[in-house]
């Protein structure tokens, strides 16, 4: 199980120009985000996403991610499927610290919440709902995650997958986290 990931980038597909956030119905978020620069389909931009921060911080994370070589959700064909889909996460620091002073993801949704399209420089993210119930991809147990709609910032961030000598996955790291340059809430 391994995905390309970039450790830090400088492409412009990375850099959130704007994000504009639709939150006025209290059970659900839709969001729409412009990079700077035209927006991979095809995995060649290594493991990466965007994701929304509520004030449940990072306890319970909208993202929308890419990456190719790990199966982690409904909506891909296979593992070295990197269409865009979406997550719900929770992120902390994790034992012996794999990931230095980057969070870790310690839990993460295996259906695919709302909706994420992706063309040129933009990503909308929609239909988000403000709590969700499903499969933890890492574990196979239920898993309930409430961000709720009280949206703080917008990120985009990188995904760096962590193994041990057997080749065994020990944690993906979350690194390069980076806030949008401008977020307006509706």
């Amino acid at each position: 199980m391994a995905f390309d990931s970039l450790e830090t980038t400088n492409e412009d597909f990375f850099d959130l120009r704007e994000a504009t956030i639709d939150a006025t119905d209290s059970e659900q978020i839709s969001a729409f985000l412009k990079t700077h620069g035209h927006i991979p389909k095809d995995g060649s931009g290594g493991a990466f996403g965007y994701g929304i921060l509520t004030t449940q911080q990072l306890s319970a994370i909208m993202v929308s991610t890419t990456y190719a070589g790990v199966l982690d959700s409904e909506d891909q064909r296979n593992a070295s499927d990197p269409r865009w889909h979406n997550h719900y996460v929770s992120l902390a620091d994790i034992p012996g610290d794999p990931c230095e002073s980057d969070p870790a993801v310690t839990s993460i949704t295996f259906q695919s919440p709302g909706e994420v399209i992706v063309n040129k420089n933009k990503a909308v993210m929609s239909n988000l709902p403000a709590k969700f119930t499903g499969t933890n991809a890492l574990t196979g147990a239920p898993l309930t995650l409430n961000p709720g709609t009280n949206v703080q910032n917008v990120v985009s961030f990188v995904l760096e997958p962590i193994f041990d000598d057997e080749d065994e996955l020990v944690a993906v790291c979350v690194k390069d986290i980076r806030p949008a340059d401008k977020a307006i809430k509706n």
